[in-house]
Protein backbone atom coordinates (compact mmCIF):
# COMPACT_ATOMS: atom_id res chain seq x y z
CA UNK A 1 0.00 0.00 0.00
CA UNK A 2 1.46 3.24 -0.94
CA UNK A 3 1.39 5.70 1.87
CA UNK A 4 1.30 9.45 1.85
CA UNK A 5 4.14 11.81 2.88
CA UNK A 6 4.26 15.18 4.23
CA UNK A 7 5.39 17.61 0.81
CA UNK A 8 7.54 19.82 3.47
CA UNK A 9 8.46 20.17 7.29
CA UNK A 10 6.38 23.39 7.24
CA UNK A 11 3.54 21.36 6.11
CA UNK A 12 4.04 18.84 8.68
CA UNK A 13 4.79 21.71 11.91
CA UNK A 14 1.96 23.32 10.69
CA UNK A 15 -0.59 20.75 10.75
CA UNK A 16 1.08 19.18 13.89
CA UNK A 17 0.68 23.05 15.53
CA UNK A 18 -2.51 23.12 14.42
CA UNK A 19 -3.55 19.23 15.98
CA UNK A 20 -1.88 20.71 19.23
CA UNK A 21 -3.34 24.42 18.81
CA UNK A 22 -7.58 23.68 19.96
CA UNK A 23 -9.80 24.92 22.52
CA UNK A 24 -7.39 23.39 25.09
CA UNK A 25 -5.40 26.79 23.92
CA UNK A 26 -7.74 29.53 23.18
CA UNK A 27 -10.74 28.09 25.50
CA UNK A 28 -9.14 26.42 28.63
CA UNK A 29 -6.30 27.87 28.64
CA UNK A 30 -7.24 30.94 29.88
CA UNK A 31 -10.15 30.35 32.20
CA UNK A 32 -7.22 27.48 33.51
CA UNK A 33 -5.13 30.50 34.34
CA UNK A 34 -7.80 32.58 35.78
CA UNK A 35 -8.92 30.18 38.36
CA UNK A 36 -4.47 29.33 39.50
CA UNK A 37 -2.79 32.60 39.28
CA UNK A 38 -2.33 33.84 36.48
CA UNK A 39 1.13 34.59 35.83
CA UNK A 40 2.58 31.77 38.25
CA UNK A 41 0.19 29.25 36.07
CA UNK A 42 1.86 30.53 32.96
CA UNK A 43 5.46 30.42 34.28
CA UNK A 44 4.69 26.62 35.32
CA UNK A 45 3.36 26.01 32.18
CA UNK A 46 5.58 26.53 30.17
CA UNK A 47 8.42 24.46 32.25
CA UNK A 48 6.06 21.26 32.44
CA UNK A 49 5.65 21.85 28.52
CA UNK A 50 9.56 21.78 27.96
CA UNK A 51 10.70 19.30 30.60
CA UNK A 52 8.14 16.75 30.80
CA UNK A 53 5.45 17.54 27.17
CA UNK A 54 7.80 17.70 24.42
CA UNK A 55 9.83 14.84 25.44
CA UNK A 56 6.86 13.03 24.94
CA UNK A 57 5.61 14.43 21.97
CA UNK A 58 9.31 13.29 20.55
CA UNK A 59 8.62 9.77 21.78
CA UNK A 60 5.13 9.77 20.22
CA UNK A 61 6.78 11.40 16.49
CA UNK A 62 9.41 8.72 17.04
CA UNK A 63 7.16 5.89 16.81
CA UNK A 64 5.28 7.20 13.93
CA UNK A 65 7.76 7.96 11.65
CA UNK A 66 9.95 4.80 12.41
CA UNK A 67 7.43 2.78 11.83
CA UNK A 68 5.34 4.67 9.42
CA UNK A 69 2.08 2.38 10.46
CA UNK A 70 -1.14 3.45 12.50
CA UNK A 71 -0.91 3.58 16.24
CA UNK A 72 -2.15 0.30 16.80
CA UNK A 73 0.65 -1.55 14.37
CA UNK A 74 2.83 0.94 15.34
CA UNK A 75 2.80 0.62 19.19
CA UNK A 76 3.14 -3.26 18.51
CA UNK A 77 5.79 -2.87 16.05
CA UNK A 78 8.12 -0.83 18.95
CA UNK A 79 7.06 -3.27 21.62
CA UNK A 80 8.61 -6.29 19.76
CA UNK A 81 11.89 -4.32 18.36
CA UNK A 82 12.58 -3.96 22.19
CA UNK A 83 12.48 -7.58 22.77
CA UNK A 84 11.17 -6.21 26.33
CA UNK A 85 9.84 -9.12 28.52
CA UNK A 86 8.16 -6.85 31.56
CA UNK A 87 6.56 -4.53 29.46
CA UNK A 88 3.47 -5.86 29.25
CA UNK A 89 3.62 -6.94 33.19
CA UNK A 90 4.18 -2.71 33.42
CA UNK A 91 1.04 -2.15 31.69
CA UNK A 92 -1.06 -4.62 32.70
CA UNK A 93 0.10 -3.34 36.77
CA UNK A 94 -0.50 -0.03 35.54
CA UNK A 95 -4.31 -1.25 34.22
CA UNK A 96 -4.52 -3.02 37.88
CA UNK A 97 -4.11 0.08 39.56
CA UNK A 98 -6.46 2.47 38.18
CA UNK A 99 -8.68 -0.14 38.20
CA UNK A 100 -8.69 0.15 42.14
CA UNK A 101 -8.95 4.07 42.23
CA UNK A 102 -11.70 3.48 39.69
CA UNK A 103 -13.33 0.99 42.56
CA UNK A 104 -12.65 3.26 45.44
CA UNK A 105 -14.16 6.10 43.91
CA UNK A 106 -17.61 3.42 42.66
CA UNK A 107 -16.70 3.87 39.02
CA UNK A 108 -17.68 0.62 38.02
CA UNK A 109 -17.66 0.97 34.14
CA UNK A 110 -14.38 2.52 34.13
CA UNK A 111 -13.31 -1.08 36.66
CA UNK A 112 -14.37 -2.98 34.26
CA UNK A 113 -12.82 -1.54 31.23
CA UNK A 114 -9.47 -1.30 33.38
CA UNK A 115 -9.75 -4.91 34.64
CA UNK A 116 -9.83 -6.17 30.87
CA UNK A 117 -7.42 -4.03 30.24
CA UNK A 118 -5.25 -6.18 32.72
CA UNK A 119 -6.30 -9.27 30.84
CA UNK A 120 -6.02 -7.30 27.14
CA UNK A 121 -2.45 -6.09 28.09
CA UNK A 122 -0.90 -9.03 28.99
CA UNK A 123 -1.91 -11.15 25.82
CA UNK A 124 -1.61 -8.64 23.26
CA UNK A 125 1.07 -5.65 24.82
CA UNK A 126 0.81 -2.56 23.37
CA UNK A 127 -1.11 -2.72 20.65
CA UNK A 128 -4.05 -3.08 22.71
CA UNK A 129 -2.86 0.63 23.88
CA UNK A 130 -2.95 1.33 20.35
CA UNK A 131 -6.51 0.53 20.15
CA UNK A 132 -7.19 2.74 23.81
CA UNK A 133 -5.44 5.57 21.77
CA UNK A 134 -7.84 5.64 19.23
CA UNK A 135 -10.73 4.88 21.34
CA UNK A 136 -9.57 7.91 23.30
CA UNK A 137 -9.25 10.47 20.46
CA UNK A 138 -12.99 9.81 18.93
CA UNK A 139 -14.29 9.81 22.44
CA UNK A 140 -12.42 13.49 22.68
CA UNK A 141 -13.90 14.00 18.96
CA UNK A 142 -17.64 13.43 20.19
CA UNK A 143 -17.96 15.85 22.95
CA UNK A 144 -15.15 18.51 21.39
CA UNK A 145 -17.11 18.75 18.39
CA UNK A 146 -20.59 19.65 20.84
CA UNK A 147 -18.31 22.93 22.12
CA UNK A 148 -16.95 23.47 18.02
CA UNK A 149 -20.86 23.65 17.88
CA UNK A 150 -21.39 26.40 20.26
CA UNK A 151 -18.54 28.15 18.67
CA UNK A 152 -20.68 28.28 15.50
CA UNK A 153 -23.78 29.06 17.16
CA UNK A 154 -21.63 31.89 18.76
CA UNK A 155 -20.15 33.15 15.31
CA UNK A 156 -23.60 33.07 13.55
CA UNK A 157 -25.14 35.65 17.07
CA UNK A 158 -21.78 37.67 16.16
CA UNK A 159 -22.57 38.37 12.34
CA UNK A 160 -26.47 39.09 12.98
CA UNK A 161 -25.76 41.28 16.06
CA UNK A 162 -27.69 39.22 18.88
CA UNK A 163 -24.41 38.02 20.99
CA UNK A 164 -25.45 40.28 24.05
CA UNK A 165 -29.26 40.15 24.70
CA UNK A 166 -31.38 43.01 23.78
CA UNK A 167 -32.44 43.82 27.84
CA UNK A 168 -28.56 43.71 28.80
CA UNK A 169 -28.14 47.20 26.57
CA UNK A 170 -27.02 50.16 28.48
CA UNK A 171 -25.89 48.27 31.96
CA UNK A 172 -23.00 47.57 34.02
CA UNK A 173 -21.06 44.80 31.89
CA UNK A 174 -20.95 42.47 35.32
CA UNK A 175 -24.96 42.46 34.72
CA UNK A 176 -24.27 41.97 31.16
CA UNK A 177 -22.21 39.16 31.80
CA UNK A 178 -25.29 37.59 33.82
CA UNK A 179 -27.31 38.47 31.31
CA UNK A 180 -24.92 36.72 28.96
CA UNK A 181 -24.30 33.75 31.16
CA UNK A 182 -28.08 32.91 31.87
CA UNK A 183 -28.65 32.92 27.90
CA UNK A 184 -25.60 30.81 27.38
CA UNK A 185 -27.07 28.11 30.22
CA UNK A 186 -30.72 28.34 28.32
CA UNK A 187 -28.88 27.72 24.58
CA UNK A 188 -27.42 24.48 26.15
CA UNK A 189 -29.94 23.31 27.82
CA UNK A 190 -32.03 23.02 24.42
CA UNK A 191 -30.45 20.37 22.58
CA UNK A 192 -32.28 20.73 19.35
CA UNK A 193 -30.53 24.48 18.90
CA UNK A 194 -26.55 22.66 19.83
CA UNK A 195 -27.49 19.79 17.30
CA UNK A 196 -27.24 22.26 13.74
CA UNK A 197 -24.11 23.66 14.93
CA UNK A 198 -23.10 20.20 16.39
CA UNK A 199 -23.87 19.03 12.65
CA UNK A 200 -21.92 22.17 10.74
CA UNK A 201 -18.84 21.20 12.66
CA UNK A 202 -18.97 17.79 12.36
CA UNK A 203 -19.34 18.22 8.48
CA UNK A 204 -16.62 20.78 8.11
CA UNK A 205 -14.26 18.18 9.86
CA UNK A 206 -14.97 15.34 7.77
CA UNK A 207 -14.60 17.06 4.30
CA UNK A 208 -11.53 18.97 5.55
CA UNK A 209 -10.43 15.21 6.07
CA UNK A 210 -11.56 13.78 2.33
CA UNK A 211 -8.54 15.33 0.66
CA UNK A 212 -6.09 13.11 2.65
CA UNK A 213 -2.70 14.26 4.10
CA UNK A 214 -1.60 16.38 1.19
CA UNK A 215 -4.45 17.86 -0.61
CA UNK A 216 -6.33 17.67 2.93
CA UNK A 217 -4.76 18.87 6.30
CA UNK A 218 -1.48 20.17 5.14
CA UNK A 219 -3.35 22.56 2.70
CA UNK A 220 -5.79 23.68 4.85
CA UNK A 221 -2.69 24.32 7.59
CA UNK A 222 -0.85 26.28 5.95
CA UNK A 223 -3.80 28.54 5.69
CA UNK A 224 -5.60 28.22 8.86
CA UNK A 225 -3.14 28.32 11.15
CA UNK A 226 -1.24 31.53 9.90
CA UNK A 227 -5.14 33.08 9.57
CA UNK A 228 -5.18 31.94 13.67
CA UNK A 229 -2.52 33.98 14.62
CA UNK A 230 -3.40 37.28 12.06
CA UNK A 231 -7.16 37.10 14.27
CA UNK A 232 -5.38 36.55 17.32
CA UNK A 233 -3.30 39.57 17.10
CA UNK A 234 -6.23 41.82 15.97
CA UNK A 235 -8.44 40.60 18.83
CA UNK A 236 -5.20 41.16 20.95
CA UNK A 237 -4.67 45.15 19.57
CA UNK A 238 -8.21 46.08 20.49
CA UNK A 239 -7.98 44.24 23.94
CA UNK A 240 -4.42 45.84 25.16
CA UNK A 241 -5.71 49.29 24.04
CA UNK A 242 -8.95 49.06 26.22
CA UNK A 243 -8.75 51.76 29.64
CA UNK A 244 -7.63 49.43 32.24
CA UNK A 245 -5.88 46.66 30.06
CA UNK A 246 -2.60 46.69 32.03
CA UNK A 247 -4.06 44.91 35.38
CA UNK A 248 -5.31 41.96 33.29
CA UNK A 249 -1.55 41.51 31.07
CA UNK A 250 -0.04 41.83 34.38
CA UNK A 251 -1.82 39.38 35.75
CA UNK A 252 -1.18 36.81 32.94
CA UNK A 253 2.52 37.81 32.99
CA UNK A 254 3.81 38.51 36.39
CA UNK A 255 4.11 34.94 38.38
CA UNK A 256 3.65 35.80 42.36
CA UNK A 257 4.67 33.16 45.13
CA UNK A 258 1.41 33.25 47.04
CA UNK A 259 -0.26 32.37 44.13
CA UNK A 260 2.33 28.85 43.79
CA UNK A 261 1.18 26.01 45.26
CA UNK A 262 1.57 22.17 44.39
CA UNK A 263 -2.07 22.22 42.82
CA UNK A 264 -0.78 24.87 40.65
CA UNK A 265 2.28 22.56 39.38
CA UNK A 266 0.06 19.12 38.90
CA UNK A 267 -3.30 21.92 36.78
CA UNK A 268 -0.55 22.65 34.46
CA UNK A 269 0.68 19.38 33.81
CA UNK A 270 -2.56 18.03 33.59
CA UNK A 271 -3.32 21.28 30.73
CA UNK A 272 -0.42 20.37 29.11
CA UNK A 273 -1.26 16.71 28.05
CA UNK A 274 -5.16 18.54 27.21
CA UNK A 275 -2.90 21.31 24.94
CA UNK A 276 -0.60 19.15 23.48
CA UNK A 277 -2.73 16.58 22.32
CA UNK A 278 -0.46 14.03 23.79
CA UNK A 279 -1.53 10.49 24.42
CA UNK A 280 -4.39 10.50 21.50
CA UNK A 281 -2.66 8.64 18.72
CA UNK A 282 -2.51 11.97 16.86
CA UNK A 283 1.22 12.60 16.94
CA UNK A 284 1.98 9.17 16.20
CA UNK A 285 -0.33 9.08 13.35
CA UNK A 286 1.08 12.41 12.05
CA UNK A 287 4.67 10.89 12.38
CA UNK A 288 3.72 8.00 10.41
CA UNK A 289 3.25 10.78 7.23
CA UNK A 290 6.72 12.04 8.09
CA UNK A 291 9.87 11.78 5.50
CA UNK A 292 13.10 9.99 7.51
CA UNK A 293 15.15 13.59 5.96
CA UNK A 294 13.22 15.69 8.88
CA UNK A 295 14.31 16.61 12.61
CA UNK A 296 11.82 15.22 14.99
CA UNK A 297 13.49 17.68 17.89
CA UNK A 298 13.37 20.77 15.61
CA UNK A 299 9.72 19.72 14.50
CA UNK A 300 8.83 19.27 18.26
CA UNK A 301 10.58 22.20 19.08
CA UNK A 302 8.41 24.43 16.50
CA UNK A 303 4.97 22.97 17.59
CA UNK A 304 5.74 23.48 21.37
CA UNK A 305 6.62 27.27 20.77
CA UNK A 306 3.50 27.81 18.48
CA UNK A 307 1.38 26.07 20.94
CA UNK A 308 2.38 27.55 23.57
CA UNK A 309 2.16 31.08 22.13
CA UNK A 310 -1.17 30.51 21.27
CA UNK A 311 -1.96 30.02 24.56
CA UNK A 312 -0.15 32.95 25.71
CA UNK A 313 -1.80 35.19 22.58
CA UNK A 314 -5.36 33.48 23.71
CA UNK A 315 -4.60 35.22 27.64
CA UNK A 316 -3.51 38.35 25.87
CA UNK A 317 -6.59 38.75 24.14
CA UNK A 318 -9.13 38.11 27.17
CA UNK A 319 -7.95 39.49 29.96
CA UNK A 320 -7.04 42.46 29.68
CA UNK A 321 -10.31 42.66 28.34
CA UNK A 322 -11.61 41.55 30.85
CA UNK A 323 -10.09 43.19 33.79
CA UNK A 324 -10.89 46.50 31.93
CA UNK A 325 -14.33 45.85 31.97
CA UNK A 326 -14.38 44.96 36.20
CA UNK A 327 -15.17 41.56 35.29
CA UNK A 328 -13.52 38.42 37.27
CA UNK A 329 -10.72 36.27 35.41
CA UNK A 330 -12.09 33.46 37.41
CA UNK A 331 -14.81 32.95 35.93
CA UNK A 332 -13.95 29.77 34.78
CA UNK A 333 -15.40 27.60 32.14
CA UNK A 334 -17.66 29.86 31.02
CA UNK A 335 -14.69 32.39 30.81
CA UNK A 336 -15.43 32.59 26.92
CA UNK A 337 -19.23 31.75 26.11
CA UNK A 338 -20.79 34.21 29.12
CA UNK A 339 -17.66 36.91 30.48
CA UNK A 340 -16.81 37.56 26.85
CA UNK A 341 -19.78 39.10 25.29
CA UNK A 342 -19.96 41.20 27.66
CA UNK A 343 -16.42 42.58 26.96
CA UNK A 344 -17.62 42.60 22.98
CA UNK A 345 -20.65 44.83 23.98
CA UNK A 346 -18.52 47.39 25.73
CA UNK A 347 -16.64 47.73 22.52
CA UNK A 348 -17.21 50.05 19.80
CA UNK A 349 -17.34 47.15 16.65
CA UNK A 350 -18.32 45.19 18.87
CA UNK A 351 -19.99 42.46 17.17
CA UNK A 352 -17.08 42.49 14.54
CA UNK A 353 -14.36 42.15 16.72
CA UNK A 354 -16.81 39.20 18.57
CA UNK A 355 -17.11 37.59 14.91
CA UNK A 356 -13.23 37.68 14.98
CA UNK A 357 -12.49 36.29 17.88
CA UNK A 358 -15.33 33.41 17.85
CA UNK A 359 -14.09 32.50 14.13
CA UNK A 360 -10.63 32.61 15.73
CA UNK A 361 -12.13 30.02 17.70
CA UNK A 362 -13.71 27.98 15.02
CA UNK A 363 -10.20 27.54 13.71
CA UNK A 364 -8.13 26.46 16.19
CA UNK A 365 -11.25 24.05 17.62
CA UNK A 366 -11.26 22.28 13.73
CA UNK A 367 -7.37 21.57 12.81
CA UNK A 368 -7.42 19.57 15.95
CA UNK A 369 -10.98 17.64 15.56
CA UNK A 370 -9.40 16.90 11.94
CA UNK A 371 -6.46 15.67 13.44
CA UNK A 372 -8.50 13.51 15.86
CA UNK A 373 -10.38 12.05 13.29
CA UNK A 374 -7.77 11.44 11.07
CA UNK A 375 -6.24 8.94 13.96
CA UNK A 376 -9.14 6.65 13.40
CA UNK A 377 -9.51 6.86 9.42
CA UNK A 378 -5.93 5.90 9.32
CA UNK A 379 -6.62 2.52 11.46
CA UNK A 380 -9.60 1.99 9.37
CA UNK A 381 -7.99 2.64 6.05
CA UNK A 382 -5.07 0.52 6.74
CA UNK A 383 -7.65 -2.58 8.48
CA UNK A 384 -9.99 -2.04 5.81
CA UNK A 385 -6.91 -2.74 3.05
CA UNK A 386 -5.50 -5.49 4.84
CA UNK A 387 -8.82 -7.22 4.76
CA UNK A 388 -10.52 -6.97 1.46
CA UNK A 389 -8.13 -4.58 -0.56
CA UNK A 390 -11.07 -2.07 -0.94
CA UNK A 391 -10.61 0.00 2.00
CA UNK A 392 -10.40 3.92 0.87
CA UNK A 393 -10.02 7.22 2.33
CA UNK A 394 -13.89 8.14 2.26
CA UNK A 395 -15.32 5.12 3.61
CA UNK A 396 -13.03 5.41 6.35
CA UNK A 397 -13.96 8.98 7.24
CA UNK A 398 -17.31 8.04 7.04
CA UNK A 399 -16.72 5.37 9.28
CA UNK A 400 -15.18 7.66 11.97
CA UNK A 401 -17.77 10.81 11.33
CA UNK A 402 -20.80 8.20 11.81
CA UNK A 403 -18.99 6.79 15.20
CA UNK A 404 -18.19 10.49 16.61
CA UNK A 405 -21.71 11.79 15.81
CA UNK A 406 -23.24 8.87 17.46
CA UNK A 407 -21.46 9.59 20.32
CA UNK A 408 -21.66 13.12 20.29
CA UNK A 409 -25.33 12.99 20.36
CA UNK A 410 -25.25 11.81 24.08
CA UNK A 411 -23.14 15.28 24.92
CA UNK A 412 -25.70 16.90 22.98
CA UNK A 413 -28.83 16.11 24.68
CA UNK A 414 -27.17 15.42 28.44
CA UNK A 415 -26.13 19.25 28.55
CA UNK A 416 -29.65 19.90 29.48
CA UNK A 417 -29.54 18.05 32.96
CA UNK A 418 -30.23 14.39 30.93
CA UNK A 419 -33.84 16.27 30.91
CA UNK A 420 -34.58 14.45 27.13
CA UNK A 421 -32.95 11.20 28.31
CA UNK A 422 -33.73 10.89 32.09
CA UNK A 423 -32.61 7.23 32.49
CA UNK A 424 -29.52 7.28 30.64
CA UNK A 425 -28.63 9.89 33.19
CA UNK A 426 -29.46 7.70 35.80
CA UNK A 427 -27.65 4.93 34.37
CA UNK A 428 -24.54 7.23 33.81
CA UNK A 429 -24.80 7.92 36.92
CA UNK A 430 -24.67 4.71 38.44
CA UNK A 431 -21.98 3.00 36.15
CA UNK A 432 -19.50 6.77 36.75
CA UNK A 433 -19.55 7.08 40.41
CA UNK A 434 -17.48 9.76 41.58
CA UNK A 435 -16.31 10.32 37.85
CA UNK A 436 -19.68 11.79 37.05
CA UNK A 437 -19.85 15.29 36.39
CA UNK A 438 -24.01 16.15 35.76
CA UNK A 439 -23.81 15.51 32.10
CA UNK A 440 -22.30 13.04 29.24
CA UNK A 441 -20.03 15.60 28.22
CA UNK A 442 -18.09 16.84 31.26
CA UNK A 443 -18.04 13.48 32.61
CA UNK A 444 -16.29 12.55 29.55
CA UNK A 445 -13.90 15.38 29.71
CA UNK A 446 -13.38 14.54 32.83
CA UNK A 447 -12.45 10.78 32.09
CA UNK A 448 -10.57 11.17 28.98
CA UNK A 449 -8.71 14.23 29.96
CA UNK A 450 -7.59 13.53 33.48
CA UNK A 451 -7.30 9.48 33.10
CA UNK A 452 -7.20 8.34 29.51
CA UNK A 453 -4.30 11.06 28.55
CA UNK A 454 -2.19 10.33 31.32
CA UNK A 455 -1.80 6.75 31.08
CA UNK A 456 -1.35 6.98 27.73
CA UNK A 457 1.15 9.41 27.88
CA UNK A 458 2.83 7.84 31.20
CA UNK A 459 2.52 4.33 29.04
CA UNK A 460 4.55 5.79 25.97
CA UNK A 461 6.86 7.33 27.75
CA UNK A 462 7.89 3.39 29.43
CA UNK A 463 7.62 2.31 26.30
CA UNK A 464 10.40 4.51 24.28
CA UNK A 465 12.14 5.47 27.68
CA UNK A 466 12.68 2.12 29.13
CA UNK A 467 11.76 -0.76 26.51
CA UNK A 468 12.94 0.30 23.70
CA UNK A 469 15.32 2.87 25.37
CA UNK A 470 16.98 6.03 24.70
CA UNK A 471 20.05 4.70 23.19
CA UNK A 472 18.58 2.98 20.41
CA UNK A 473 15.62 5.39 19.73
CA UNK A 474 17.56 8.86 19.79
CA UNK A 475 19.05 8.36 16.47
CA UNK A 476 15.47 8.67 14.95
CA UNK A 477 15.19 11.71 16.46
CA UNK A 478 17.17 13.83 13.87
CA UNK A 479 17.55 13.54 10.24
CA UNK A 480 19.81 11.91 7.73
CA UNK A 481 23.12 12.79 7.87
CA UNK A 482 22.91 14.49 11.18
CA UNK A 483 25.32 13.73 14.36
CA UNK A 484 23.88 15.57 17.25
CA UNK A 485 24.76 14.53 20.65
CA UNK A 486 23.60 16.65 23.36
CA UNK A 487 19.90 17.41 22.71
CA UNK A 488 19.50 13.61 21.97
CA UNK A 489 21.14 12.62 25.32
CA UNK A 490 19.03 15.27 27.10
CA UNK A 491 15.53 14.11 25.30
CA UNK A 492 16.66 10.22 26.84
CA UNK A 493 16.76 11.89 30.38
CA UNK A 494 13.72 13.59 30.25
CA UNK A 495 11.62 11.06 28.68
CA UNK A 496 13.74 8.29 30.70
CA UNK A 497 13.11 9.72 34.12
CA UNK A 498 11.28 13.58 34.26
CA UNK A 499 8.40 12.90 32.08
CA UNK A 500 7.31 9.30 33.94
CA UNK A 501 7.30 10.98 37.39
CA UNK A 502 5.72 13.96 36.34
CA UNK A 503 2.87 11.80 34.87
CA UNK A 504 2.34 9.92 37.43
CA UNK A 505 1.92 12.20 39.83
CA UNK A 506 -0.86 14.06 38.11
CA UNK A 507 -2.20 10.37 38.71
CA UNK A 508 -2.19 10.22 42.09
CA UNK A 509 -3.86 13.78 42.28
CA UNK A 510 -6.46 13.23 40.37
CA UNK A 511 -7.27 9.57 42.01
CA UNK A 512 -7.30 11.49 45.42
CA UNK A 513 -4.03 9.51 46.75
CA UNK A 514 -2.06 13.04 46.46
CA UNK A 515 -4.25 15.20 48.40
CA UNK A 516 -3.00 18.71 48.14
Amino acid sequence: MTRENWTSSIGFILASAGSAIGLGNIWKFPYMAGENGGGTFVLVYVLCVAFIGLPVMCAEMLIGRHTRRNIINAMGKVERLSGSVGARFVLSTLSAGMAVAFATMEAWLPVALALAGVFLFAKKGFSVLGWVCTVVALAILSYYAVIGGWIVEYIRLALTGTLVPEAAGGVAAVEVAKTSQTAFAAYVASPWRVLWGFGVFMAVTGAMLLGGIRAGIERMSKILMPLLFVLLLVVIARSVTLPGAGEGIAFLLRPTLDAFTPKVVLMALGQVFFSLSLGMAITVTYGSYLHKEHNILRAAGWVGVLDTCAALLAGLAIFPAVFAVGLSPSAGPGLIFGALPAVFDTMWWGPFWAACFFFMLFIAAVTSSVALLECGATVFIERLRRGHKRGSRRTAVLIGFALCTLMGLLSVFSTADWGHLPWLGRAAEACMGDLYRGNWLDTLDNFASNWCLPFTALSTALLVGWAWTPRRAAPELLAAGEDWRALPALWGFLVRWVSPVGILLVFLYVSGFLGL
